[in-house]
């Protein structure tokens, strides 16, 4: 299995950091990182399958009122969805301490 990536992307934080691709030491911990899109957002949707969605991947997975995991193709209802919110000082605190920006990091 190859490594996984320590280079990501989070938006909705601050103004300082989103939209700019940070390296980390570690790879951040898989519902932390939307599965659809790749991005890492303050709010995530981790279904049964185990999968993790952004919001805005996830309200993309609704059909006919039920919710279809894009990865797998499972049915899901939004009872059995794990909704996590995460705050910078939280993501600074485990993930992002031995992390920097491409642009001005060492």
């Amino acid at each position: 299995m190859p490594p996984r990536s320590t280079r990501y992307t989070l938006v909705g934080f601050s103004a300082e950091l989103d939209w700019r691709p940070l390296v980390f030491k570690e790879p951040l911990q898989t519902f932390r990182v939307c599965s659809a899109c790749g991005l890492v957002r303050k709010r995530t949707a981790m279904l049964p399958c185990m999968h993790t969605f952004c919001e805005a991947c996830y309200e993309q997975s609704a059909q006919e009122g039920a919710r279809t995991c894009p990865r797998d193709g499972r049915r899901c209802e939004e009872q059995d969805v794990d909704w996590k919110d995460f705050q910078l000082e939280e993501l600074l605190e485990t993930e992002v301490g031995n992390a920097r920006s491409n642009a001005g990091g060492s």
